[in-house]
């Protein structure tokens, strides 16, 4: 990888926004809020394409990512993909952040010891977001 482009991937911020299908346009209102902070965000919609790989995707997604948030919902609680992205994400020891639609943590066992964040109150995490942007950017 040619040093400038070293430069650049360190500099960014990029948050994998994981949901079902069903909750698109949340999803969409979360990267809105997200990027409008500084960062990046990985979203199904504008990161795959047609005839991409989509499981090598993700899984490039995730390593690339510094932290993954899961918009849970009774849809997600059936999606077989939010459930693999739950997988590489905790493998990958990424920070992952559960946001709560009207359902419980505990709804969801691979993520019962995380600390989730109900959707009602996401500018606390906007909050909690913003400062690990700004901390990261002074290390770069």
């Amino acid at each position: 990888m040619p040093e400038s482009s070293k430069g650049q991937r360190r500099s960014r911020y990029l948050v994998f926004v994981s949901h079902s299908s069903l909750d698109a346009w949340i999803a969409k209102v979360i990267v809105e809020k997200i990027e409008a902070l500084g960062a990046e965000c990985w979203l199904d919609e504008k990161d795959l394409a047609g005839g991409d790989v989509v499981a090598e995707d993700i899984l490039k997604g995730i390593r690339a990512c510094r932290e993954v948030i899961i918009l849970m919902s009774a849809n997600s609680l059936d999606s077989k993909w939010v459930s693999f992205e739950i997988g590489a994400a905790r493998a990958g020891h990424k920070r992952v952040t559960p946001i709560l639609n009207n359902v419980a943590l505990e709804e969801m066992a691979p993520m019962r010891d995380l600390k989730g964040i109900d959707l009602n109150k996401f500018d606390q995490f906007l909050a909690q977001l913003s400062n690990r942007i700004r901390q990261y950017r002074r290390k770069a």
